[in-house]
């Protein structure tokens, strides 16, 4: 009687694998609403981007379910990436990707590093700014490194979200081509631009390093003078008279890339997807005008590029991060 069983029981059993099998690369969407998370408090450039994200699909239907943006500051991004990784294999949850998630662990500032999650994509490139308040005596970008080459603690430098992240290395850099001790310029941490440029505009701190997009606001109002910008030449828009560090003295460039990850575990089929909605993304017209508003470099790589990209990148932060006295020990 065995016999008569197993010939069934053999094609069930391959039934049901090829089945499984099947639904795995079934083709996904989601199916509640999107959680968008940004490791930094609202008003800051990582926030504007999932805000304008959420508000482009939206506006063209782009879902048949609404995007949230969370707001998770804290511990340079730690608390969000933890956050992330609790939904590690679900592709209703993404997070803003930038710089810091390829020096934080560089820097010890946390455990998490960019090989912790699942890359979806990058979407553009960002330059960073120095801004001072209109009645600051620093009138040019010149003006701040020649004072700070006399007397490297003579000011105060502010910046979001963390120490050794993408705002602190661009002035950083710029700081140690101009022959100043980056190490003894003092540092202010924000968890937000929003706030730094509040704290300059009340004479709290004297220099904001802060993502471009982050000034438009203040520079349109008239409260602020963006006094330099690590573009490699001058850009348009309300940043066309901005010299850049390299006419201030300062030989080098730097830009932070913008772009989007999911849990370390997320299915392929799920990525599948996210590839293709920002693909989709970065060629309609809306969004592209959103990035010229905002002086946002497009720059859209697939998530295997971008995971090739990180590799590269993590041993020149690794240099730069040493060369600024931020490499941990054994880093």
């Amino acid at each position: 009687m065995a016999g008569l069983y197993t010939r069934p029981l053999f094609f069930l059993c391959a039934l049901v694998l090829v089945s499984g099998n099947a639904s795995a690369q079934a083709p996904w969407k989601p199916q509640r609403p999107v959680e968008l998370i940004v490791g930094s408090a609202a008003g800051n450039s990582n926030d504007l981007m999932l805000r304008l994200i959420a508000q482009v699909s939206q506006e063209k239907r782009l879902l048949e379910v609404p995007m949230n943006v969370m707001n998770k500051p804290g511990g340079g991004n730690t608390i969000a990436w933890n956050y992330l990784n609790q939904h590690a294999s679900d592709g209703h949850y993404l997070m803003m990707a930038n710089l810091n998630l390829s020096v934080g662990h560089l820097t010890g500032t946390t455990t998490f590093s960019y090989r912790d999650f699942t890359p979806v994509c990058l979407l553009y490139d960002e330059y960073v700014v120095f801004v001072v308040r209109n009645e600051s005596p620093i009138r040019t970008g010149r003006d701040l490194l020649d004072r700070l080459k006399k007397d490297p603690t003579s000011l105060s430098l502010s910046f979001s979200s963390v120490a050794g992240g993408a705002n602190h290395i661009a002035a950083g850099l710029a700081f140690k081509a101009a022959g100043i001790d980056v190490k003894k310029v003092r540092a202010v941490v924000f968890d937000s631009a929003g706030k730094a440029i509040t704290a300059a505009l009340g004479g709290h701190v004297d220099v904001v390093s802060a993502s471009a997009s982050s000034a438009v606001s203040h520079l349109k109002a008239g409260t602020v003078r963006v006094i330099g910008i690590s573009a490699p030449s001058r850009i348009g828009g309300v940043f066309a008279d901005v010299p850049t560090f390299r006419e201030m003295g300062a030989n080098t460039s730097f830009s932070n890339y913008r772009g989007l990850i999911a849990g370390k575990t997320l299915p392929a089929n799920q990525l599948a997807f996210w590839e293709q909605y920002f693909a989709n993304l970065d060629k309609d017209p809306i969004w592209r005008a959103h990035l010229d508003k905002n002086e946002w470099e497009p720059n859209y790589t697939s998530s295997r590029d971008t995971r090739k990209y990180w590799d590269e990148l993590d041993a020149q932060m690794r240099s730069t991060l040493d060369d600024l006295g931020l490499l941990k020990k054994g880093g």
